[in-house]
């Protein structure tokens, strides 16, 4: 993640499941993430509802 930052490229973190791994990827400054902590995977229609 740190060689990523320093080459200025923004990072995604995936398979964040639990609180306690967003509290330790915000502590290395990373700001984006995905996984079941956020949303289950939904179907590309519910996700355009999601966007809206």
């Amino acid at each position: 993640m740190a060689m990523g930052q320093a080459l200025g490229f923004q990072i995604v973190a995936e398979g964040a499941e639990r609180i306690e791994q967003i509290e330790f990827l915000k502590a290395l400054n990373c700001t984006m993430y995905q996984g079941y902590f956020k949303s289950k995977p939904v179907r590309a229609e519910e996700f355009e509802k999601l966007l809206g």
